[in-house]
């Protein structure tokens, strides 16, 4: 019966919802306990290992579905005065919490990678202005760099009177800036 994986899989599903009777709690501990768990029964496995002390340090047991019944009624052991066993709620609640935590987890590593945005360091806009006065230097009359978060927007007055626009960018992992031009105006 515990060879067919269909069966076995309906049992842990009732175990797991605190529905199996004894006997069949017995019978589950006894096949992982001599059975090496298939990958995905690994971990309940280890979980119906740590409910099971060796059968020999156990003392003889009635184990009939009637026995069972008449403790749950009468309040035996952790059933907490008649009501269902605790033991049921914990699994669930602990299995409840792995799966959110797993999940958790997966959201986390799936989301894309958030760069933070960084201030251009000052030095990359120095070296930027000083790249743009070579360009021209007899005609450029001044240079003004205004930060925008991870870029500048640097501003050339000409002699002339014309405004010439760049946009700055910094790659900070290559190390690289880009300079964009954006717009020639006249005053």
């Amino acid at each position: 019966m515990m060879e067919d994986k269909v069966t076995r899989r309906a049992l842990i599903e009732k175990y797991l919802n605190a529905e199996t009777t004894p006997e069949e709690e017995r019978q589950l501990r006894e096949w992982f306990a001599g059975h090496e768990a298939d990958e995905d029964e690994r971990d309940f496995a280890l979980l119906v290992g740590l409910d099971a002390p060796c059968a020999s340090c156990l003392p003889e047991l009635d184990l009939t579905d009637a026995e069972f019944d008449r403790i749950m009624a009468a309040g035996g052991p952790g059933t907490h005065g008649g009501r269902a066993p605790q033991r049921g709620r914990r699994r669930r609640w602990f299995i409840g919490l792995a799966a959110a935590a797993a999940v958790a987890a997966v959201a986390w590593l799936a989301l894309p990678a958030r760069s933070v945005e960084r201030p251009l360091p000052p030095v990359v806009i120095a070296e930027s202005i000083r790249q743009i006065m070579q360009l021209s230097p007899d005609d450029i009359e001044s240079i003004e760099a205004r930060p925008d978060g991870s870029k500048a927007i640097l501003t050339a007055h000409l002699k002339d009177g014309s405004i010439c626009s760049y946009i700055l960018t910094y790659d900070e992992g290559e190390g690289t800036t880009s300079l964009l031009a954006c717009q020639n105006l006249q005053n």
